[in-house]
Formats: structure tokens, sequence, C-alpha cells
């Protein structure tokens, strides 16, 4: 098993040929949220991607990645490993 290092994000709806509510139902039922909620957290997630799962192996990451795409959700894993981006030279 590969260690840690490996981000999930939402980035909003996905499939259109799933259809809006749909995938806020799907990903309502997915989270245990009410609908209203994963509504606003899809749109807000088409502007900017929210982490869904931090700090995870690839194997757990892809899992997560794949329940959310079963919802018509598009979402990606990220490599956080050799992320740097939160150092300073200062």
């Amino acid at each position: 098993m590969s260690e840690g290092g490996y981000k999930v994000v939402l980035k909003g709806y996905g499939n259109a040929d799933e259809g809006k509510l749909n995938i806020e139902q799907k990903l309502a039922e997915l989270f245990n949220i009410d609908q209203k909620v994963a509504k606003k957290l899809l749109e807000v997630s088409s502007k900017s991607p929210r982490d869904v799962k931090v700090n995870v192996n690839s194997e757990t990451a892809e899992r997560y990645l794949k329940a959310l795409k079963a919802t018509g959700a598009e979402g990606e894993v990220l490599d956080t490993r050799f992320d740097f981006s939160h150092l300073s030279l200062e």
C-alpha cells in the first residue's frame, strides 16, 4: 500500500446527461447530507474545487474518486506529496 499524500477534490457537476437534480440527490446520499447542502457544495466547487479527503494513499483516493464519479459529479485525485506551496522563503 502506498503512503499518504494524495487528496480528492470535488470540482462540481460532471456528467450533464445525469441531470443536476439527480447528481445532487446521489451526492447527498453519499455524504449523508441534505440535498440543499449538496446543491450548494456542487455549485461552489464548480468555481473553486473543494477537498473531499486529504492525506490518503493512492488506493483510498481512487476509491473516493470512483464513488464521486458514480454520483455524476466531477472530481480529481491530486498528488500532494511534493506540494511546497505552503512554504515561504522569508
